[in-house]
């Protein structure tokens, strides 16, 4: 019922942002419970729905990204799960079931052969990829599930194919444990970001529940399915493609709804860009430059790992990647930063940056960043409308005019110099469009050096407490 107009009430219930309901009294002395105008009325199995498959206090103890990534998710969950029950029945008959001439025997080593090679891919994968699951979450989500896709081809081929039939099904097994190391490790990535109020381990719970549904219905629609396609192989087929093309494009959709606010080199990347070229939109107060925000830079990242760079950045790199001599030692001292040693090798498409032990936190973030600057300056020319773009052209024209195969010490002691204005402003510029500073994704290499004196010309430093 709708309150009626009349005295404030006594209190008010609310969810989140929202009125739930308001209390007044009542002429006996109790309380009575209206609902708001607007309130949003639900009935029991509603709310039951959502306490099973929502977090609590949704949609305000989750990122606004939640329901749409979700939404998507699903789609592409139901369709891998068709997909599977039909690879399911591949698998089988590839494994001799229904054939009179197939072996107990052969049958078995075909299944222990699967599960070997997937031990040692899962342990090889993670020995290889293991550190960057965090940094290239979405990038990673959406490659395992193509991955997937591979994989349950190659047990639907096995069948037509006796001889290579084994070699088919154990590289699809190969294939779904990089799909299970990079899958949950990317997801729980997700959910540290779609988690608003401390609540990591519930909505990864609760996104366990909503795959767990959608597995069940796509179960049900697999009883329905297999027996009409069964003996209906070109059927089969079509069927097939259109499920792991609905597939793709699901994933494509889901990883394309998040705006993770989190910098990794890629987004860092697209951000940088953004803010030299001038693309930043409003210029923030307080000397800040004006920055790309997430939900510009997101749509811009690419989905696929390693097609987002120009130069190859090692950060946190060894002495001996850096510098080939003590003369190059000595030179990179004077040219860098205090906190980190920064040196640009054109002609190899490599910038590496060696981190100070006892460096500020945030180090690694303005050196990353000063990398980006140098990618930056080997691409188009800037604008005149870029932020210090008399200084930046300067460098950008000098940097060019570098001889093959030298060092452009003369640019990295101008952008070290630069950097000491700029690279402030730039973190401003990040915090105030919405990005996290404090939490960067840059996996920094763990390699620190000491060296004695200052960097870049910078007062002496005395030793920190280890």
């Amino acid at each position: 019922m709708e309150p009626p107009e009349g005295p404030p009430p006594l209190c008010r219930e609310l969810w989140g942002s929202l009125e739930a309901a308001r209390y007044r009294g009542d002429p006996r002395g109790g309380l009575q419970r209206l609902r708001p105008p607007g309130a949003r009325s639900g009935t029991g199995l509603n709310q039951l729905a959502m306490r099973v498959l929502l977090p609590q206090g949704y949609p305000h103890s989750v990122s606004p990204d939640y329901l749409r990534y979700q939404c998507w998710d699903s789609l592409q969950a139901l369709c891998s799960s068709l997909a599977g029950a039909l690879s399911t029945r591949a698998v089988l008959q590839a494994m001799g079931v229904g054939d009179g001439a197939a072996t107990v025997t052969g049958a078995t080593l075909t299944w222990v052969l699967r599960d070997g090679v997937g031990m040692v891919t899962r342990i090889a994968f993670t020995c290889l990829q293991g550190s960057r699951l965090d940094c290239e979450a979405k990038q990673w989500r959406l490659a395992a599930d193509v991955i997937n896709d591979v994989a349950l081809l190659l047990e639907l081929l096995a069948p037509g194919w006796p001889r290579a039939g084994p070699a088919l099904l154990t590289l699809a097994a190969a294939g779904k444990c990089v799909v299970g190391v990079a899958g949950g490790a990317t997801r729980a990535a997700l959910a540290v970001h779609q988690a608003r109020r401390d609540n990591v381990a519930e909505v990864a719970a609760k996104d366990s529940s909503q795959e767990t549904l959608v597995n069940g219905l796509g179960l049900l629609l697999a009883l329905l399915l297999l027996p009409a396609l069964e003996g209906r192989p070109w059927l089969t087929w079509g069927v097939m493609t259109l499920l792991l093309l609905t597939h793709v494009g699901a994933n494509v959709g889901a990883v394309g709804a998040l705006r993770l606010r989190s910098l990794n080199r890629p987004r860092l990347r697209l951000a940088v860009g953004g803010a030299l070229r001038g693309g930043g939109g409003a210029k923030p107060g307080g000397g800040a430059i004006a920055v790309p925000t997430p939900e510009e830079v997101n749509p811009r990242e690419p989905l696929l790992p390693g097609f987002s760079t120009r130069l190859h950045i090692h950060l946190g790199a060894p002495l001996h990647r850096l510098v080939k001599s003590e003369a190059e030692l000595l030179k990179a001292i004077e040219c860098s930063p205090e906190h980190y040693l920064i040196v640009l090798r054109p002609e190899q498409g490599w910038v590496g940056v060696g981190l100070r032990r006892g460096a500020p936190p945030g180090t690694p973030l303005v050196a990353c960043a000063q990398a980006l600057l140098l990618e930056e300056l080997l691409g188009p020319p800037l604008p005149p409308t870029a932020p210090m773009g008399a200084a930046l052209r300067g460098l950008q024209g000098r940097l060019r005019r570098c001889p093959p195969g030298s060092v452009p010490w003369g640019v990295l002691a101008e952008s070290s110099r630069l950097w000491r204005t700029l690279g402030p402003s730039l973190l401003h510029g990040l915090e105030a469009a919405g990005w996290e500073t404090q939490r960067h994704l840059l996996a920094p290499d763990q390699w620190e050096l000491e060296w004695g004196g200052p960097g870049g010309g910078a007062s002496p430093q005395e030793p920190r407490p280890q």
